[in-house]
């Protein structure tokens, strides 16, 4: 009987060691690389001064990111670059003529954002197969707008700024092995402003993590 109780003791303590080391492996560096969709909303900037027209854009960009981090049992903390495609739109607008016919003149927009983030997050169930979590951050968010006429040279304008930004998001996390993870976001940022325009963008992601 006392044998049958050391061997089950024994193997209990097993047991528990093995989770103890599993449950480890996943605390420490990681690298994370993400993909996704990023909806940017730019409201309030002036198209043309002279006739006090209102631009604004509302378009989806690819992006992409890497960040380096810690884990440490329920929270992440790491460091993000973020590029997102830039976006272009583009207008035809009508220009009145003292005489017919009237004339026609295309209008150019681009935007680029390019975020470098300090992130936290918290894991709500370390350690499971499926985490949710939830997630904020604070960076510098380089902006760059540019307004083009092909009727005038004179009439366009290039804006760029260098802007705090701050991020907050959610999502769930996979756990694959206890190394790799599969994560699964949103996150909402505030850029604040270009050329008096307040800029807001909205990210869903996919992402992959390795605990080193």
């Amino acid at each position: 009987m006392k044998k049958v109780l050391l061997s089950t003791a024994a193997v209990l303590g097993l047991l528990a060691s093995m989770g103890n080391q599993a449950s480890a492996s996943c605390d420490g560096p990681y690298l994370a690389v993400r993909g996704g969709v990023a909806n940017h909303t730019l409201g309030d900037v002036k198209e043309n001064k002279a006739t006090d027209k209102k631009l604004h854009l509302d378009d989806n960009a690819a992006m992409v990111s890497a960040a380096l981090g810690y884990r440490y049992k329920y929270f992440r903390i790491e460091a993000e670059y973020v590029h997102r495609k830039d976006t272009e739109e583009s207008k035809i607008k009508v220009i009145p003529m003292p005489v017919p016919p009237d004339e026609y003149a295309r209008t150019t927009t681009e935007f680029k954002s390019r975020s470098y983030m300090a992130n936290i997050y918290w894991d709500l169930s370390p350690y499971t197969m499926f985490t949710p979590y939830v997630s904020a951050g604070l960076g510098i968010t380089k902006l760059e707008y540019t307004y083009k006429a092909s009727d005038t040279s004179a009439s366009n304008k290039k804006y760029s700024e260098n802007n705090f930004t701050w991020s907050v998001g959610g999502g769930l996390s996979a756990q694959v092995t206890t190394r790799f993870n599969i994560d699964l976001g949103y996150r909402y940022y505030d850029m604040g402003e270009i050329n008096s325009g307040e800029v807001h963008n909205h990210e869903v992601y996919g992402g992959l993590r390795y605990t080193f």
